[in-house]
């Protein structure tokens, strides 16, 4: 995740991309003329999503952005301590948003500013909190390796882990979010139903299904490695990823079934260099038009924005976690209950991964 385009190559595919607001359209109020830090979470996909969002933000307000990674709330922290915060704007992954709240990080957002450029009937209630609005929600799906497991593979996680009639190497995503919830559908348990999570429940639903997964996944960016050299056959795996990896030949498909998703936010630090102007930015990414523009770059991810759905075709609707075809029996990451619950969650998570 920590890949970079690099700023030219941004830029320049950001200034390529149709928006309908141009720098002469910008209202007054979003006018400036500083730059802006962003810290997200890196890598080629998300840049180019980002470099849609932003759009002609630059040229339009006249302040422009920097970007630099990764979303961290310990450095935060340290940063508000010693006077010195560096980022603007920052894509904080929902538990993380709620403990930075719990420390006092973060401004409210200006959302009477942002109703002066986006309707507020467009915006999504479920994606809008007093500290950060959703940027992008990633994803946890079900993939398989067509050549090896055949085209119909498992539809739900219990069938994820029938060896006998998915053969094959597994892999998941070594932490325990989101390894418990998918014990816990695999135990039986409604996706509508997982939460709160029955702890106890879902480390004896790990000693059952754990030992069947042959390979635990550290860092996301292995899932690539892992598609192109044909590594395992089964994967609890990144959406993005896989998608990208299908969309260059690998012979992958997925299910939608139980998907899990992870909703993050955009959040201004308190204490940011240029809160005012960071406003402006968080305000410009909710438009319909940057949104849209992403989806048909990169349409694996749901948006804060609904009209960004409007005019979207349907073979780029189907590849949406958010369609309502797709979502209707997936799950949704409780930020507050991992934020009750990580400390203890972990202990008994590294207890057993030591044991693997």
């Amino acid at each position: 995740m920590k890949s970079r385009f690099g700023l030219v190559a941004l830029v320049a595919l950001g200034m390529s991309l149709p928006f309908g607001l141009h720098a002469q359209d910008a209202p007054a109020e979003f006018k400036g003329t500083g730059k802006l830090v962003v810290n997200n979470w890196g890598g080629p996909i998300v840049e180019r999503m980002h470099a849609a969002w932003y759009g002609d933000f630059a040229k339009a307000t006249g302040i422009d952005v920097s970007f630099t990674s990764i979303p961290d709330v310990a450095k935060l922290k340290i940063m508000s301590q010693v006077g010195n915060v560096e980022w603007d704007v920052v894509d904080f992954e929902g538990a993380q948003m709620l403990q930075a709240m719990k420390n006092d990080l973060l401004e409210p957002i200006d959302y009477d500013l942002m109703y002066k450029l986006v309707p507020k009937e467009q915006l999504d209630p479920a994606q809008m909190t007093k500290y950060g609005i959703g940027s992008i929600a990633f994803g946890t799906i079900m993939a398989w390796n067509t050549e090896s497991v055949g085209k119909k593979g498992p539809s739900s996680w219990t069938e994820f882990f029938d060896t006998a009639t998915f053969k094959g190497r597994r892999a998941l995503y070594a932490r325990p979010k989101p390894t418990l919830e998918i014990m816990l559908m695999a135990d039986g348990v409604a996706a509508k139903d997982v939460y709160p999570i029955d702890i106890d429940r879902a480390f004896k639903a790990l000693e059952k299904f754990g030992p069947k997964v042959d390979l635990w996944v550290e860092k996301t960016s292995q899932w690539d490695v892992l598609i192109q050299n044909k590594e395992v056959d089964l994967m609890g795996s990144s959406l993005a990823r896989t998608m990208a990896q299908i969309e260059k030949g690998e012979p992958m498909a997925i299910s939608f079934n139980q998907s899990i998703m992870e909703q993050s936010y955009w959040t201004i630090p308190k204490g940011a260099p240029n809160v005012k102007d960071a406003q402006k930015l968080v305000a410009w990414m909710m438009r319909a038009e940057g949104q849209r523009a992403s989806l048909k770059l990169l349409p694996y991810y749901s948006m804060a924005n609904k009209a960004a759905l409007d005019g979207i075709p349907k073979e780029t609707l189907a590849k949406l976690p958010g369609a309502p075809e797709n979502s209707a029996n997936s799950l949704t990451i409780n930020a507050g209950w991992w934020l009750e619950h990580d400390a203890e969650v972990q202990t008994r998570w590294l207890d057993w991964l030591s044991r693997r």
